[in-house]
């Protein structure tokens, strides 16, 4: 650790990696409270900072308890913040009230401070998409969206923690689309099943070769849950044949499209070693051209895409442990590879093309999940689980959103005594109905 003063809380390492994490298996509210005071202020500084928070009369109650307790300045009239709190979580909460605040305190923020908003993932806006989501995208037109964390309750159901950031890239724009929602939100979830730890197995020689692999367990849990024996299941980025694999295993058929040679040679491999008399088909091909292949009526389609060209940037310790064994650290070199594209919309528009055509094969009342990442790249928040949803859900209706938490990584220190930047352990898994 550097030994440079910390500039931004009072935490040493062992408090402040904990908070690195971009998710947290819920204790209760005190706990949740504290532990966001004591990352987002300091209390050692002189004058004293302020805080101000919203929410119900527990959560305010706690807020201020702590503020007091670390002898910060809880204000209600003061011309500056230091750190705002916005609670969404009670049954009764105005969300117009929750909004008027948010407009009012957070431009009265201090350079660089944080407003934290916490909202029930399973609410939805307008029946489209989770409420937390929408909220994202469009505050990010009034403070700078940072960053956000996935709050894991013992119910098995999840909060979303936003984060925003009062700065010179603020646009301080209120926006009017807000308030379209507020007699829209409902409570829309297929499961409370929302978030789950996976230890997946290690990888063989052949599959350690990709660079982004998701684990057969993930596969088979949503494969088990969205279709029956003899269903086809489909993967339009089929990587080293995860899905394939466990399609068969599980006694479904299943179809595929791989661009890189070296990748589609492994997937043949593996299914041909399992033997099995189930119909199977891998093509090596572009998914852009999804109409060229021969691909039956499909029942589910499952995939992780490319997180867009996140694996060609350097500098990620996973990355480096790759180049040091001799590995590839990125799909491929292929100008075609989803994941060399360099724009954002360019990579976006691509991807949501290519779920629009295959979905005209998948039958009425099929499923598509999507396993894909939110992107932070230099400094810059990319929503790419909440665009893609923002996008599909024109065709398609938002069913469900699952967290697959991995615990089993080393936490990095980013931002370590400047500012907060988690790790980002959490995946999104979206699926959508077509009806």
């Amino acid at each position: 650790m550097t030994k440079t003063e910390n500039k931004f809380n009072d935490l040493g390492p062992k408090e402040w990696l904990p908070f690195q994490k971009s998710f947290t298996i819920f204790e209760n509210m005190e706990k949740l409270i504290e532990t966001n005071i004591d990352f987002f202020t300091k209390s050692s500084v002189n004058p004293k900072q302020i805080v101000n928070s919203i929410g119900t009369k527990e959560f305010k109650s706690l807020f201020k308890n702590k503020a007091k307790s670390l002898k910060l300045e809880y204000g209600l009239r003061s011309k500056s913040f230091d750190f705002l709190a916005a609670d969404l979580t009670g049954k009764s909460i105005s969300l117009s009230s929750i909004l008027k605040w948010i407009f009012i305190y957070g431009e009265k923020l201090n350079n660089r401070k944080f407003l934290w908003i916490l909202i029930p993932t399973d609410l939805c806006y307008n029946q489209k998409m989770p409420l937390a989501w929408h909220f994202s995208n469009e505050l990010s037109h009034f403070l700078t969206r940072k960053d956000e964390k996935i709050i894991c309750l013992p119910s098995g159901e999840t909060w979303t923690s936003l984060y925003f950031r009062k700065d010179e890239i603020s646009k301080l724009k209120h926006t009017k689309s807000l308030t379209d929602y507020i007699s829209h939100d409902k409570n829309k979830s297929i499961s409370k099943s929302n978030w789950f730890i996976l230890k997946p197995k290690p990888r063989s020689s052949d599959e350690i070769l990709h660079p982004a692999k998701y684990p057969e367990e993930l596969v088979k849990k949503y494969i088990k849950k969205f279709t029956k024996i003899g269903d086809i299941v489909f993967d339009p980025m089929s990587g080293t044949g995860t899905t394939q694999v466990s399609s068969l295993e599980l006694d479904r058929k299943t179809f595929g499209i791989e661009l890189s040679t070296l990748f589609h040679k492994i997937a043949i491999d593996r299914c041909t070693r399992l033997n099995s008399e189930i119909k199977w088909k891998i093509y090596q091909g572009d998914a852009r051209h999804f109409e060229s292949f021969q691909i039956p009526k499909l029942d589910y389609i499952i995939t992780s895409p490319p997180y867009w060209d996140m694996l060609n940037m350097k500098g990620a310790e996973i990355q480096a442990s790759r180049r040091a064994k001799g590995l590839n650290t990125n799909y491929s070199n292929d100008k075609n590879d989803l994941g060399n594209i360099n724009n954002y919309n360019d990579f976006l528009n691509n991807l949501i093309d290519i779920f629009n055509k295959i979905c005209l094969k998948l039958r009425n009342n099929g499923y598509l999940t999507i396993i894909v990442k939110n992107v932070k790249k230099k400094g810059i928040y990319y929503p790419l689980a909440f665009d893609l949803t923002q996008s599909l859900n024109k065709s398609l209706e938002f069913k469900h959103v699952g967290f697959w938490c991995q615990n089993d990584h080393q936490i990095a220190p980013y931002g370590y005594k400047h500012t907060w930047v988690s790790n980002t352990f959490h995946h999104y898994c979206i699926t959508f109905k077509k009806v």
